[in-house]
């Protein structure tokens, strides 16, 4: 038994994974990748989903998509699912366009007042 040599008996009852000592344990070095294949593929689940409402407000305008990512870069800072919640029902909504009517009022009146200061 002092040998370090296998015993007669129990030889051929070692199940697979068991391995000679200073051989390489393929089991842990396959439990290794698994585990490290796992937690990449959790993070890139998780990116992905934080992204989905940045994906689907991407085809509105500058400022609803601006919104849209500050709300999501929000929840993914602060892990608070709130923001995240209000960035994909706000990216699942078309605001309206508030903006161009605006432009179209700032403008016509910058053009009234100009004909005005040159009647005078």
């Amino acid at each position: 038994m002092a040998s370090g040599g296998e015993h007669e008996q129990f030889a051929g009852h070692l199940p697979i994974f068991i391995t000679a000592p200073g051989s390489t344990d393929v089991l842990m070095v396959v439990t290794i990748f698994i585990a490290i294949g796992a937690v990449l593929l959790a993070g890139v689940f998780y990116f992905s989903l934080h992204a989905l409402p940045e994906k689907m407000a991407h085809k509105y305008g500058r400022s609803h998509m601006q919104i849209v990512a500050l709300l999501a870069v929000l929840a993914l800072f602060t892990h608070n699912n709130y923001f995240w919640i209000a960035a994909l029902l706000l990216a699942a909504i078309n605001l309206p366009d508030y903006e161009t009517p605006l432009n179209t009022i700032a403008n016509s009146l910058r053009k009234t007042i100009k004909g005005k200061k040159q009647n005078d």
